[in-house]
């Protein structure tokens, strides 16, 4: 009997309450604004090469992209800890309405540097104010299949990265719609998504939490003050991990050559002479693979290791970079887009995941806005360092760059996981 009493309170689904799962839901349509719609930049970057920016070179235009990627993850160490404190309701409100207003402003747009200010800047800054709170709420609802929650949140991005380019595409080529209401029927889309996500993410009650984790004992006697954090409580010290330090350095350099698939897929299938409509949709396959890439793999880390599986991920995808140029024919674009999309897309869930394990409940969101932030520079100048690569030496010198960044960064991680547990078979 006692047993059986025991089995119960160890049922793992009572991680699954309503407000866990509402919160995954508007995580999912969240990241489906958000990163998803960066995922289709792609798009972008070829349309304004022959339209409003003709005048500027490839790696130029790429810099629109990067610089909303800097603001994406640099801004994640700030909003990481003010999550930590104040908790999310201001932080999803003001980045929905930066998001929507910033889309709005993108369709009024004709020179460079409204773009920048638009598309870049203000962009990337409300998507910052979204992304990060998000995948932290997400984790602190969610602990025991964490790497399944967060592959299921960031699949959001994926199927983003899959709609919004065959819809901006569509939009496009219709003379009648053009680019100015092509920007403001996405924004309008955006607005009852928008909306689910600043309704439905909450975080776990403080009972629930404490109950969960036990980490609050020098609390436990006050439990109003569970669902504020005093700032004394944000334990800085995690900064100073090894496994922490190592994985910032890791994911650092694996986004100097990660996205430069992402976003140039389709420049280098329009070089190589495929159809305008394939070129197209190249980004949206390289995205669609990849939200098989977030959630499967995601399930099996919960079992074999969140670092791990990443490192096996950062090292299938260099190998595939390496490959890119041997894709010649409509097959082997189509394969080398899926598998590449697949495997870089679980270095983007579980690197979530990761910098969670590291953390305690308390500095969830310091660690993963660390780990976020610490990529942000090297996003941000890997874009542009493609764009030129691509334009001066060929789609060769690209595919070495992208392969090695992320071999590297793989390897790194290694260093990562060895500072857990040096054993060879541990599950890390």
């Amino acid at each position: 009997m006692a047993r059986l009493d025991m089995q119960h309170e160890q049922e793992p689904k009572s991680e699954y309450t309503l407000q866990a799962c509402l919160t995954i839901l508007g995580s999912f349509t969240g990241l489906f604004c958000t990163v998803g719609f960066m995922n289709s930049f792609g798009v972008f970057e070829e349309y304004y090469g022959k339209a409003q920016l003709a005048d500027k070179s490839e790696s130029t235009i790429a810099w629109l992209g990067a610089i909303s990627i800097f603001f994406i993850f640099f801004a994640s160490v700030f909003s990481g800890p003010l999550l930590d404190w104040f908790g999310p309701t201001l932080m999803l409100l003001a980045g929905s309405l930066g998001t929507v207003f910033s889309i709005m402003m993108v369709s009024l747009c004709e020179e460079f540097y409204q773009f920048v200010l638009a598309q870049g800047i203000l962009l990337g800054i409300s998507l910052a104010m979204l992304v990060c709170p998000m995948i932290a709420l997400v984790g602190q609802h969610i602990k025991i299949k964490r790497g399944l929650a967060l592959g299921i949140v960031l699949g959001g991005s994926s199927l983003g990265g899959v709609m919004w380019p065959i819809i901006i595409n569509k939009l496009l080529r219709k003379p009648n719609v053009g680019f100015g209401w092509t920007m403001r029927i996405v924004g309008f889309m955006m607005i009852p998504l928008l909306g689910i996500s600043c309704l439905c993410c909450r975080p776990p009650k403080p009972s629930m939490d404490a109950a969960q984790d036990g980490v609050l004992n020098d609390r436990e006697a006050s439990g109003p003050e569970k669902s504020k954090p005093a700032v004394s409580q944000i334990n800085f010290t995690v900064l100073k991990k090894p496994s922490l330090q190592l994985s910032c350095l890791a994911f650092f350099i694996i986004y100097f050559g990660m996205f430069s698939p992402f976003f140039y897929t389709t420049s280098y299938a329009v070089a190589q002479g495929f159809s305008t409509d394939l070129s197209f949709y190249t980004i949206s396959i390289v995205n669609g693979a990849s939200f098989f890439g977030r959630v499967l793999p995601g399930i099996v880390a919960d079992k074999y290791g969140k670092f791990n599986c990443c490192i096996i991920s950062a090292l299938l995808s260099g190998i595939i970079a390496l490959c890119w140029t041997k894709a010649t024919s409509v097959a082997g674009l189509v394969i080398f887009s899926a598998a590449y999309g697949f495997s870089s897309g679980a270095i983007l869930s579980l690197q979530q995941a990761c910098a969670a394990q590291v953390s305690t409940p308390q500095t969830l969101g310091l660690a993963i806005g660390t780990v976020m932030a610490s990529t942000s520079f090297s996003a941000m100048a890997g874009i542009p360092i493609s764009g030129e690569l691509a334009g001066k030496y060929g789609y060769l010198a690209l595919s070495i760059y992208s392969g090695v960044s992320l071999l590297v960064g793989g390897v790194l991680l290694v260093g990562a996981r060895i500072a857990q547990d040096k054993a060879l078979l541990a599950v890390v």
